[in-house]
């Protein structure tokens, strides 16, 4: 046998017994297959799907999981019947969701005043599920809108309307999305509005002590760790050496907890090298960008697994204390890009230019506060500068 051939088999074999073990796992354990594609389903019974090369693994959004063989046929189960439910999350938390909202607009002397849906839009209005908007009676900018649409589906015509709403009046504001859950918008004074605490405090937490805590062998020889390198795609962001910093994060992530087997397959976003005294690497702690999920890379590999952070420590925050690094993103509502190149903002050094007839459909989105700006308010009130995002978004902040 041509030794070529003989490689070839050796690697299909290889594939084949892969795959088999992968499938067997996941029908055995009714586990997620390890290979897959993650079919994200909004709105309806099934949160996901997880498709393999066999198999197919339904998560249902009443945290139910099934694993069966393709071409078999599955409905996830409704939800309680003695559960009132708005398309999939329950009129109880978005009642709590209100009243914590609430909370942030008035002071004794106001009374919330209802926002009728066709002051903010015209049209498409057919196709939202739910909608709640007040405002402060004394104090009419503060005011919250809580949108969620039909289906589950966040089409950005149907949510322009409401971004023209806020960002035409009010130069910052606050955001919250999520594609389980809905859309909020909210102004006040401070624009100082916690929603983790927030949905900490209204959500259901079947997150309670009965987690899965990370082994004692990885987190004893963690604390030998006197100098941590951040870095993110290969780049180095920082060295973090002061002790009362790595003591926190330290402590974050032995008080770091795993629930369940149903994970994300998002991927992490940075990496936190752990040296010791003589500079020797001890592990690598994989940390997503949600700054709430962490696993070391000596005990990673286990398909899409991690432990949440179980206080309120976000690593984002300690990301950009210690390092340049901003978390942000780039809002475009614009109908298209195809428009007038126009000069934008300019520096001590450079020209930057936008392709729009209305700049304040670029916005910038903060996401450690959830406040929200135009892009030319938040480059002119030195949020952030013109030279970041014209490197990080090249395509919308065109620097000449």
């Amino acid at each position: 046998m041509k030794k070529s051939l003989k490689i070839t088999l050796i690697v299909i074999g290889v594939l084949v017994g892969i795959v088999a073990v992968d499938t067997l796992q996941a029908k055995i354990f009714n586990n997620s297959p390890i290979l897959k594609v993650r079919e994200n389903l909004n709105g309806g019974r099934t949160a996901y799907i997880d498709k393999g090369v066999f198999v197919n693994h339904y998560y249902c959004i009443n945290k139910e999981e099934k694993t069966l063989f393709k071409g078999a046929k599955y409905t996830c189960p409704e939800l309680e019947e003695n559960k009132e439910s708005t398309n999939g999350f329950d009129k109880e938390f978005l009642q709590c969701i209100e009243n914590e909202l609430g909370g942030y607009l008035v002071t004794e002397k106001d009374n919330l005043i209802e926002i009728p849906l066709s002051e903010i839009k015209k049209d498409d209005n057919e196709k939202i599920e739910y909608y709640k908007g007040v405002y402060a009676s004394e104090h009419p900018d503060n005011m919250y809108v809580i949108v969620y649409p039909k289906n589950g589906t966040y089409e950005s015509n149907i949510m322009k309307g409401f971004d023209k709403y806020f960002y035409e009046n009010f130069s910052v504001y606050q955001t919250s999305e999520s594609p389980f859950g809905p859309t909020i918008y909210i102004h006040n004074a401070n624009n100082d509005v916690d929603f983790k605490d927030i949905f900490n405090k209204c959500k259901i937490n079947s997150n309670s002590n009965d987690g899965k805590s990370m082994p004692s062998k990885t987190t004893n020889k963690l604390k030998d760790t006197k100098k941590i390198v951040i870095k993110t795609n290969n780049k180095e962001l920082g060295t973090i050496s002061n002790e009362d910093t790595l003591n926190k994060i330290l402590n974050t992530i032995s008080s770091s907890k795993q629930y369940g087997d149903a994970f994300l397959c998002d991927g992490h976003g940075f990496d936190f090298e752990m040296y010791d005294k003589n500079s020797k690497l001890i592990d690598t702690i994989y940390v997503w960008s949600d700054g709430n999920r962490l696993i070391p890379a000596s005990i990673s590999g286990e398909g899409c697994s991690y432990y949440s952070i179980s206080d309120n420590i976000d690593l984002r925050k300690i990301i950009e204390d210690e390092t340049d690094y901003i978390f942000y993103n780039i809002l475009d509502v614009r109908d298209n890009d195809n428009q007038k190149l126009q000069l934008f903002y300019k520096d001590d050094k450079n020209n930057y230019y936008l392709k729009s007839e209305n700049t304040n459909e670029i916005l910038i989105k903060f996401m450690l506060n959830n406040q929200v700006m135009t892009l030319k308010y938040a480059l002119e009130n030195n949020y952030i500068s013109a030279e970041k995002v014209a490197i990080d978004y090249p395509n919308i902040l065109i620097k000449e």
